[in-house]
């Protein structure tokens, strides 16, 4: 169920300014001042990398279920910020959560709100904006970027310094103020928005290269390759570079509606795979292509028409040992569903259901392969997590919600543990993002995901290769270009690399 903010208005109490504390142009002062913190923030659903770092208001402990606490950071090219709410919500849809951006610091411009004048305004919930002069704006226009997708309390976002919706910058000064409402509920309680000032301090997060470590054994790599598109001759240049620059030995694709020995055909024929690969699918778009060979495959079942597919390979060379790989594509997006019709967290729920008790079948020495024990497994896809957090969690800690049909739940390592969820960064951007459209409202987000069973494997690098933001330099070293991951699919390709513990 998804659940819109309320509350009511309270006195918080903000945050101590460490900054110039003038008085803006005219108006309402911007509450404590303004604040500066320069850090390397790395948008990854977790926000971890904000432990140390103040917190710029916080207007808890008055009873209140609303907006709580907020953080704010930047570097040269983002302005982050980490939001606490009072309960879980699905940060872009049902709610009326709205960020204020007074980004010239000057309340008699732009649109008046919170004694603010905002340049930008940003509806959450709607997935849409306005400037101050009532432009209507994408999500593509600010560049702005959230985690996490499903429902969560605590959401981090980067909006892009550098834009220029309608022609003009919209962080113009070095100096701003922020407000947010919601139904009955705002942050700051005070009118003037919370002041923050961007310095000349240059700090970035280090980014993860392409390069392949020499202490990795197995590079997996998975991609949502849109509708077939290796099949599109318009796009296979852009696929053969993005397989050139990566070079992997494991090659998971989902979306693909052509029957595993076309797969092979174009592969060899079109993206430079060597002929000597072995090729297999399962369900309706799940294909496997890999370097060593394809023992035995099987059809793990979850919702209708929504298998994924377990495949045994023999990586004895690389690893002494098989390796199982499971590849997941659930169904997309959010509906609600009808009296005989399941809504689409619930297919999900089921898919994920089913590979956790793969997952368990395998560890109690009775799944289809007859593995011995502590057979590596990576599970890996598009598992479109947007809603439920449920589901990313039931595959993570085996936690099977229809026991009915699936039987009981069970930790899904060889220890009695979670998986890892190897969570990768994109080349050249502080982002965890794997999926990446302007022709939807939604902003990007992180749908694709790569689990281990970290007990007996360890990830020794990963990465989300994401062309658009690699220096000319990088670009022209692994012979990419830049549009390569814009052309080639709306999903980004993750690549994590594997040795044996």
């Amino acid at each position: 169920m998804a659940l819109s903010l309320v509350g009511c208005d309270s006195t918080g109490s903000g945050g101590a300014g460490d900054g110039d504390d003038s008085d803006p142009p005219t108006g309402s002062s911007p509450v404590d001042g303004f604040t500066s913190q320069a850090a390397p923030i790395v948008v990854d659903g977790k926000g971890d990398d904000w432990a140390e770092l103040s917190e710029r208001y916080d207007d808890t402990g008055d009873g209140n279920i609303g907006i709580e606490r907020l953080w704010m950071a930047h570097t040269e090219q983002h302005l982050f910020l980490r939001l606490r709410i009072g309960q879980p919500i699905d940060l872009l849809e049902d709610n009326n959560l709205t960020l204020y951006l007074d980004t010239d610091n000057d309340p008699t411009t732009g649109e008046a709100a919170l004694g603010l004048g905002a340049e930008l305004q940003w509806t959450f919930g709607q997935r849409t904006g306005q400037l101050g002069n009532g432009q209507t704006i994408s999500h593509e226009d600010i560049g702005i970027t959230p985690l996490p997708t499903v429902r969560a309390e605590t959401f981090e976002l980067a909006l892009d310094r550098s834009v220029k919706p309608g022609g003009e910058a919209l962080f113009s000064g070095d100096s701003l103020r922020i407000g947010l409402s919601s139904e009955g509920d705002r942050l700051p309680d005070e009118d003037g928005g919370l002041g923050y000032r961007f310095s000349t301090t240059e700090v970035s997060a280090d980014a993860p290269s392409i390069d392949r470590p020499a202490a990795s054994d197995i590079r997996l790599f998975t991609y949502n390759v849109q509708q077939d598109s290796i099949f599109d001759a318009g796009k296979q240049p852009n696929h053969r570079r993005i397989l050139s620059a990566t070079d992997p030995d494991v090659v998971g694709l989902q979306e693909v509606a052509s029957s595993a020995a076309e797969t092979e055909q174009v592969a060899e024929g079109d993206l430079d795979i060597p002929d000597a690969w072995s090729w297999a699918k399962v369900g309706g778009d799940l294909v496997l292509g890999s370097r060593y060979p394809i023992q035995a495959t099987h059809t793990i079942p979850g919702s209708e028409g929504t298998p994924s597919g377990a495949f045994l390979l023999d990586t004895q060379e690389a690893l002494g040992k098989e390796l199982i790989v499971v590849l997941m594509h659930p169904p997309c997006c959010n509906s609600e569903g009808g009296p005989d019709e399941l809504s689409r967290d619930e297919m999900r729920q089921l898919v994920v259901d089913g590979v956790a008790a793969f997952l368990r079948d395998v560890n109690q020495g009775e799944g289809p392969f007859g593995v011995q024990a502590e057979t590596p497994i990576v599970v890996t896809g598009d598992m479109n997590f947007v809603g439920d957090p449920q589901q990313p969690r039931t595959l993570r800690t085996g936690q099977i919600q229809n026991t009915d049909e699936f039987g009981a739940p069970a930790a899904p390592d060889w220890d009695g543990s979670p998986l890892l969820d190897t969570n990768p960064r994109q080349t050249a951007a502080p982002f965890h993002i794997t999926w990446i459209t302007s022709e939807s409202s939604f902003p990007p987000g992180r749908l694709d995901y790569t689990y281990v069973t970290d007990s007996v494997l360890e990830v020794v690098h990963e990465f989300v290769l994401a062309t658009r933001r690699l220096s000319d330099t990088e670009l022209e070293t692994y012979g990419l270009q830049r549009d390569d991951t814009v052309i080639a699919s709306d999903h980004l390709p993750l690549v994590v690399d594997l040795t044996l513990r």
